[in-house]
């Protein structure tokens, strides 16, 4: 039996300027799931459509070659909500050209919204068992309702499924088919990575934290991690098969359990593994020690969520953290030497001007670098997206779901009109960004061509956007 996974082609309008500089990175879902698949025997295909059109010209016309000569009997989809026109296409094509070929989705959209079925069948959840699951009792013809998190329409057509219990030592699964994707076309974000080529890894699933913004029914609330010698064996295994040079660590909070983050470090000093690496984490996570061992294993730069300079805010999104441990993980990071990137959020219910500028004012305050003022996107399936129903105005089209864009808004609260907000957002990132100091700092961390490059691309996507 073969198995064919696809990330859905790109298929909206964008100028050539940009589309050669959007950053791309290797879908981990679909590999995790390939692996599992192709270590069980099957072989499988995967077709990263969404960054082969933005860098090769990818089209349907090439899609439909491939696909026909692959010939596949189960064809996969990964789903993420603001690409959904992209992915509906997709499936339509598909059902077109493969009529005989099973169709299933996975990925966020689909778990948080499973009457949004358009294939056969779909996962809620962890893909790697349920998929695998699904694949044997299809060879068997057997009866697919009762694997645990597969979804299906009854003989009513009601949508139906039962959760299926996350993966306990994750250490099980193997490395994600990095042989099967187009490695050498994926480049990440110009201020997430130093060299290249450059990749990201997830190290752990689940986040125990209660953040109103985040989807959790993918890896759930219980943390579960890689051992740290699954975590250096993969990063040897980057390197020496594809020469990676750079990883971004894309765990929800990296530092989340100490002494395993601990022992990581001091096998890759103690090993020499010789990797440029940044990652996302809490600022109540960090202290000076670990930021100073961290750095000396080779990380460049981390991501914190600040979310909102407004407490009432910070306390209304459940974030859980106070602007002393704000300041204080800044205050380290810096000592240590480290770079950072702070996530900000404007737009939530309730949000006041007032709001956003105490988030402009405390960015300024912090002074971290690199600023990421996000526009509030209420996704289905959080607690977010039932408050921003009932205080504002939600955009009815998810592909307008953007993190940042001056022409509209994926949720406006009821506080001010949609211009007024796109306005005041403008005037964040100008006034953030736009002042002497940060124009020259940005000169004096230029220290090779690289540098210079990454700059220049940096400022380049910014602005073409």
């Amino acid at each position: 039996m073969k198995i064919l996974l696809i990330n859905s082609i790109y298929t909206s309008k964008i100028p050539w300027l940009v589309r050669g500089m959007v950053p791309l990175l290797p879908n981990l879902g679909l590999s995790y799931v390939a692996a599992n698949l192709e270590r069980a025997g099957y072989k499988v295909k995967i077709i990263d459509g969404y960054s082969l059109s933005l860098r090769k010209g990818y089209t349907y016309s090439d899609f439909k070659k491939e696909i026909l000569k692959f010939n596949p009997d189960v064809v996969g989809f990964t789903s993420v909500t603001p690409r959904i026109q992209d992915f509906r296409k997709a499936v339509k094509f598909v059902k077109n050209t493969l009529p005989n070929a099973i169709t299933v989705t996975g990925g966020p959209h689909i778990t948080a919204v499973p009457s949004d079925l358009m294939t056969d069948y779909g996962i809620y959840g962890e893909g790697e068992e349920t998929f695998l699951e699904m694949v044997r009792a299809l060879e068997k013809k057997k009866d697919l309702k009762s694997i645990p998190g597969l979804i299906y329409r009854d003989n009513d057509g009601k949508v139906k499924f039962q959760r299926r219990v996350y993966i306990k030592n994750i250490d099980d699964l193997p490395m994600p088919a990095w042989h099967l994707l187009p490695i050498k076309i994926y480049k990440p974000s110009s201020v997430n990575y130093r060299k290249l080529p450059a990749l990201a890894m997830i190290t752990s699933r689940g986040c125990p934290y209660a953040c109103i913004y985040c989807h959790k029914p993918i890896f759930g609330n219980v943390f579960r991690a890689h051992s740290p010698e699954r975590v250096i064996a993969e990063m040897k295994h980057l390197k020496k098969h594809y020469g990676i040079k750079d990883i971004t660590i894309y765990d929800d909070t990296f530092s989340l359990d100490r002494e395993r983050l601990v022992k990581i470090l001091n096998m890759m000093i103690k090993e020499k593994i010789n990797l440029l690496w940044n990652c996302t984490t809490r600022v109540d996570r960090v202290d000076l020690e670990l930021l100073k061992l961290m750095k000396k294993a080779g990380c460049y730069a981390i991501g914190y969520g600040v979310e909102s300079g407004s407490e009432r805010i910070v306390k209304m999104i459940k974030k859980g953290v106070t602007k002393e441990q704000v300041r204080k993980a800044v205050k380290y990071t810096k000592m240590a030497g480290i770079e950072m990137r702070l996530f900000f959020m404007v737009g939530f219910p309730t949000e006041t001007k007032k709001d956003i500028l105490k988030t402009l004012k405390f960015a300024k305050e912090l002074d971290a670098g690199v600023a990421q003022i996000m526009l509030v996107s209420p996704f289905p399936g959080t607690e977010l997206a039932k408050l921003c129903s009932k205080k504002g105005d939600v955009d009815g089209d998810w592909g307008n779901f953007m993190a940042y864009s001056n022409k509209t808004a994926p949720f406006v609260p009821d506080t001010m009109t949609e211009k007024e907000f796109l306005k005041l957002y403008t005037k964040l990132y100008r006034s953030y960004y736009l002042r002497p100091k940060m124009f020259i700092r940005e000169i004096l961390n230029i220290r090779s061509f690289s540098d210079f490059k990454r700059k220049v691309i940096g400022t380049l996507y910014a602005y073409a956007k």
